[in-house]
């Protein structure tokens, strides 16, 4: 099983900075290193953002799921639908809706109201 620990790359990071500080002989309370720094805060703090907005993989299964199921009940449902529209009398059939736009239309209401359960929990 993987690690879900995040791989610490400060100590290279900081190795680096040792180096070109020797190579362009800087002192440590010299400007460039005081950028060096606010760039590493401003890191730490993009990098806490970005875990804080994705979401996880256990939640992108669990929405994966819900999709797969309601895909299945939609099967189910338009099977009974098109069963039923089959079954009808010559009579009504001039009076009512194309198949095809009849499908649209559920699809279409499918995934408005899915659309609207994920921006409004």
């Amino acid at each position: 099983m993987p690690s879900n620990e995040q791989p610490n790359f400060d100590e290279d990071f900081d190795e680096a900075v040792a180096e070109w500080r020797d190579k362009h002989r800087l002192r440590e309370d010299d400007a460039v290193m005081l950028l060096v720094e606010l760039f590493r805060i401003h890191q730490r703090h993009w990098d806490e953002v970005r875990r804080r907005e994705l979401p996880s993989f256990e939640q992108f299964r669990s929405d994966i799921t819900k999709l797969v199921e309601a895909a299945r009940t939609f099967q189910g449902q338009s099977a009974v639908f098109l069963e039923i529209m089959r079954n009808q009398t010559p009579v009504h059939r001039a009076a009512r809706i194309t198949r095809a736009t009849a499908v649209f239309a559920t699809i279409a209401g499918l995934l408005a109201g899915y659309l609207i359960g994920r921006a409004w929990p």
